[in-house]
């Protein structure tokens, strides 16, 4: 018997296994799939991995302000495909080697829990076997879904995973259903690739998720027109025909036509993965205590599955948490407080704690610091001047709850403020901080001063 069987091998899966290896448990992993899950192989990983080649293309024009004359140069979004797969397939096989160095059984199957201890593997050859365990963790992830009679086929109308396994050439147009965090990062890729993007989201802005400030929305708004992406927002597709390409009939009344539909609407958790009446909600997430544990005693949940945010960093975090309670019987509960956001679209957007909406929502009096990237030395060195960093203060102690980051690195910097709201700092401990010059970080310097010292204007 196994001390720990868990389903799946994503960011929570992977993140449990590596930490009970530590604390010495024997363990037994469950992977349909691709070692690494969605993150790895389809999201998160291979998407920053095109964003990298798209960043680079914007740049190219700026080359000869360096001396680097570039006359010409041509774009193959396939050989950036195949550089996608030689860098997901090295981090794969490294997952794969530590288990094997760690003696770490991994099932090629798809895992059910038939009782409390015992997990019915149906492996690829449609043979089954079952294995038992102490404790099961499910981390077994999530899946896209479609939406009205826009369902995936593989080839006209396509998901973010489909784009990912299978899209070796890219389109010469697109509509994007779904103008979130995926539709604004793959419709960026795809510009910069040269197809002709389109992107329909029901709100009335793009990224209209509580993380991102109408502020942040604006400006990348705008990056999106000056690129040529053309948003229709506070619409819907109303309907399509297929006829060699597609033809769309948005709410607005207005007609486009394009060769693929790309569904961005969201995910929905895979956990149809028990015979015992595990215990979910309305939308089927599992339901789990603040322990994440599950409604059977010895049976956790991390990731996808459970009704936090869907983010690989959530599903590492809470692998660890499980994997702790498992070990010392329920004595750390989840915190979601902090949660760090990023997103990859013509500019980085970081986030953490609150924005000034989200504050003034909870009745909080505030006061705030901005600054612009395009004074930062440093920004202009590297010719990266578009941004800004907005933070937002409490406006009687001064303490700092929340921080936004739009532009260069705005996913690294963003960790220094994590730490900053973590710990309550004042504007006036950021500002008298010593920050390395040049460099990016300066600008929370410049961005406390008018909250820290006073107003030069």
């Amino acid at each position: 018997m196994f001390d720990l069987i868990i389903l799946g091998a994503g960011p929570g899966g992977f993140e449990a296994a590596v930490t009970a290896i530590r604390k010495g448990l024997n363990i037994a992993v469950v992977e349909k799939g691709k070692l690494g899950g969605n993150c790895l192989n389809r999201a998160c990983v291979p998407t920053k991995y095109f964003w990298t080649g798209a960043h680079i293309l914007e740049k190219i024009g700026i080359f000869k302000e360096y001396g680097i004359m570039i006359e010409n140069f041509s774009v193959d979004y396939s050989k950036a495909w195949e550089g996608k797969e030689k860098s997901i397939s090295f981090l794969r096989k490294s997952i794969s080697q530590l288990f094997k160095a760690k003696k770490v059984p991994v099932f090629k199957g798809e895992g059910r829990i038939i009782d409390k201890n015992r997990v019915k593997i149906t492996n690829e050859d449609g043979t089954h076997q079952i294995i038992e365990g102490k404790f099961i963790l499910v981390a077994t992830g999530s899946k896209p879904i479609a939406i009205g009679s826009l369902i995936p086929d593989g080839k006209y109308i396509i998901t973010t995973e489909d784009y990912m396994d299978t899209l070796k050439e890219l389109p010469e147009s697109i509509l994007i259903v779904g103008g979130g965090v995926a539709g604004c990062e793959l419709g960026y890729i795809m510009k910069k690739y040269g197809v002709d993007v389109h992107i329909v989201e029901l709100k009335d802005r793009i990224l209209p998720v509580p993380f991102v400030s109408q502020e942040a929305s604006k400006l990348i708004t705008r990056k999106f027109k000056q690129l040529g992406i053309k948003m229709h927002l506070g619409t819907t597709v109303e309907d399509f025909s297929i006829d060699k390409k597609i033809n769309v009939k948005l709410s607005s009344g207005e007609e486009i036509h394009v060769d693929k539909i790309l569904l961005s609407v969201g995910r929905k958790p895979n956990t149809d993965v028990d015979d015992i009446g595990i215990e979910k909600d309305e939308r089927g997430f599992i339901k789990t205590n603040r322990y994440l544990q599950t409604s059977v005693e010895n049976i956790y949940a991390c990731g996808d599955v459970v009704n936090s945010p869907m983010l690989a960093h959530i599903a590492m975090y809470e692998a660890k948490v499980a994997v702790y309670n498992i070990l010392e019987g329920n004595k750390k509960e989840v915190d979601y407080s902090l949660i760090p956001s990023a997103i990859f679209t013509a500019l980085e957007i970081g986030q953490i704690g609150l924005t000034e909406e989200q504050a003034k929502e909870k009745g909080l009096e505030t006061v705030t610091g901005y600054f612009p990237f395009m004074y930062n030395d440093k920004a202009v060195d590297e010719h990266e001047t578009e941004g800004f960093v907005r933070l937002v203060f409490e406006k009687s102690s001064k303490r700092l709850i929340g921080a936004t980051i739009v532009g260069a690195s705005a996913s690294e910097l963003l960790h220094v403020m994590e730490m900053a709201v973590k710990n309550q700092m004042t504007a006036e401990e950021i500002h008298e901080f010593i920050y390395f010059h040049p460099s990016l970080s300066e600008i929370f310097a410049y961005a406390t001063y008018d909250v820290a010292v006073g107003k030069l204007f």
